[in-house]
């Protein structure tokens, strides 16, 4: 297959996985939730003028299909609820942007997925060599030993209280920016990478632990040959994508524990305040940065690797018999 037919094909189906989360989302809060405009507009706590807001803005009172094609124009046309922000003693009858606070959150947990990745994969990748070797072949089993003995959460705990409580070396929470800005508030690349040491070394434990097993079985299978060692760097960098989308899931407990304003501790503060339209937009956007990196890497990897192409047969035009 051509890479050029694969490229559109891959990203016709990521297209497609993003019109279904989104579709699995509408009917999620709008479908099987019960009383939508009640519970959209804070459950127990809305006052009928907040359910009459929101029955507005959102259209909950037109028919599922019209709702339907209002909540998909709100994504797609980029006419988020309440273009507007709200500010006090203003006459304003839109939601405030659930899409735009959202996305203040996803910068932090971009820092620490993207550094988790980076600090994974390094160690894993130097242990795996190392271990490859005869010398070292003894040890082969220590690091998952390590990593399931030491279970992440009693790690992150130990490393707070000695490093941030005990000897004060790095804090235990919060989050800065990585851009110096000239207001007051904690931003600099030093204060951002001292922010996200405790969280990064303590989700990258077990994924350093599993990458250096895998490493080293694979180097030992395919030996000193270049180009199957090739292939399996290109395969790795999809595992690392598929990686990706499974940290996003489990930033969501460590943006609460560390305090960082990510998506995670967003979707927290959204389920403890009921507001569902918020949340809504943490799940699409969390949705979003999962498919958007396995697409990214698919079309990078099939670039260099031609028999990435070949698992899309089943879509590949036949071949004229000779």
């Amino acid at each position: 297959m051509s890479y050029r037919r694969f490229f559109l094909i891959r990203f016709a189906q990521a297209l497609f996985a993003i019109w279904l989360v989104a579709t699995l989302v509408f009917v999620m809060f709008f479908v099987l939730l019960p009383k939508p405009a009640r519970n959209l507009a804070g459950g127990k706590q809305a006052t009928p003028s907040m359910i009459e807001r929101v029955s507005d803005e959102l259209h909950l009172d037109a028919p599922l299909h019209e709702q339907y094609a209002w909540y998909m124009w709100r994504l797609f046309g980029h006419q988020t609820a309440g273009g507007s922000p709200v500010f006090p003693g203003a006459k304003e009858k839109s939601l405030p942007d659930s899409g735009a606070i959202a996305r203040h959150a996803i910068p932090p947990t971009l820092s620490l997925v993207i550094l988790t990745l980076i600090v994974s994969l390094g160690v894993g990748g130097l242990a795996g060599f190392a271990l490859a070797r005869r010398r070292w072949r003894w040890a082969y089993g220590l690091p998952i030993y390590v990593a399931v003995g030491l279970l992440p959460i009693w790690v992150g705990l130990e490393l707070s209280f000695y490093l941030g409580v005990r000897w004060d070396v790095v804090p235990i929470g919060g989050y800065c920016n990585f851009f110096a800005s000239g207001g007051e508030g904690c931003s600099g690349p030093v204060n951002w990478i001292t922010h996200l040491i405790l969280p990064v070394v303590t989700l990258s434990l077990a994924l350093a632990a599993v990458y250096t097993r895998m490493i080293r079985a694979e180097l030992l299978r395919v030996g000193s040959d270049r180009e199957r060692r090739r292939g399996f760097l290109l395969f790795f960098a999809r595992v690392a994508a598929f990686v990706f989308g499974a940290l996003i899931g489990l930033s969501f407990f460590f943006d609460a524990t560390f305090l960082i304003p990510g998506l995670g501790r967003l979707m927290l503060v959204s389920y403890q305040a009921q507001d569902f339209v918020l949340m809504q937009s943490v799940v699409l956007y969390a949705a979003f940065l999962g498919i958007a990196a396995s697409f990214l890497v698919d079309a990078l990897v099939a670039a260099f690797d031609p028999e990435i192409r070949n698992e899309w047969r089943f879509v590949a035009r036949p071949r004229r018999a000779t």
